[in-house]
């Protein structure tokens, strides 16, 4: 069956199953239609992962760095950071311990296996592993948020290694190339509809000048039955577009009295123009 258990999803937002439940109800995460148990679509605990993150940035005034700070030194033992409220135990709580102990803002943000590595990160190094490595794989076996190139996520992980900046690297040529592909075909599609709008435009205002035409010709005719002067006119129009000069010359060498090209000739059966005309 299609869509991810409730417990499932609660453990992509790093939030209890009781919070998961809720969100459900209150339609924040899409029930599967027909599940039992229930079961959420990938795309509603996407979408409200983003809307956690979101919601906790703009709560935090987009200060990651500084919540990463105070997460950071909660799970190692140091002194909480200025601004943010401190236990209320008096014996300091440390590594994985520490981690019921931090704000829901840091879980919305960095994600329940990012955190998982912070509070790991002394003994994952010791052990000879990379925690920011460690943290990726995590974060890509659970789908959350895996750790990125910053520096809120250096507070939390140390410096990542060389196969941490390779794989980031090699993300940001991949996200280059998409966004570049992205714009081609975006600027090709608006070229294409420019296009398709101009041709339209063309073929009414194409359509609208035949009508018009046809229209004049129409009133022309029936003008010319009445008043004969525009006939006349109609044919020295049509005279100037075969070729005719002012003099009444043509362009063939034909003078105002004399048909001389062998095409006018045979057609009019003589040379002499003056009587053609009469």
């Amino acid at each position: 069956m299609d869509g991810i258990p409730v417990a499932e999803a609660a453990r992509r937002l790093s939030i209890s199953d009781v919070a998961a439940y809720e969100a459900l109800r209150a339609g924040r995460l899409v029930r599967v239609q027909g599940s039992s148990p229930a079961r959420v679509t990938a795309d509603s605990v996407q979408r409200m992962a983003t809307q956690r993150r979101s919601e906790a940035l703009r709560r935090r005034d987009g200060d990651a760095v500084a919540l990463a700070r105070f997460v950071s030194e909660r799970l190692h033992g140091l002194p909480g950071a200025v601004g943010f409220p401190q236990p209320f135990h008096a014996a300091p709580t440390r590594g994985r311990a520490a981690l019921r102990l931090l704000p829901d803002d840091a879980r919305a943000i960095f994600g329940a296996d990012v955190l998982e590595a912070a509070a790991s990160r002394d003994r994952l190094r010791k052990d000879g592993a990379c925690p920011t490595c460690w943290a990726h794989a995590s974060a890509r076996v659970h789908q959350t948020r895996p750790p990125e190139d910053d520096q809120a996520y250096r507070l939390l992980l140390g410096e990542p290694c060389p196969a941490d900046r390779q794989r980031w690297a090699a993300e940001a040529i991949a996200r280059r190339r998409a966004m570049e592909e992205l714009t081609r075909r975006e600027t090709a599609s608006r070229r294409a509809a420019e296009q398709e709008r101009i041709r339209a435009e063309f073929r009414a205002a194409q359509q609208e000048a035949e009508t018009a035409a046809q229209r004049v010709r129409t009133a022309a005719r029936a003008y010319a039955a009445l008043d004969p002067s525009v006939a006349r006119q109609a044919g020295v129009q049509a005279r100037r577009r075969a070729g005719f000069t002012a003099s009444g010359d043509m362009a063939c060498g034909c003078t105002a009295d004399r048909y001389v090209c062998r095409e006018h000739t045979q057609m009019f059966g003589t040379t002499d123009r003056r009587q053609v005309r009469r």
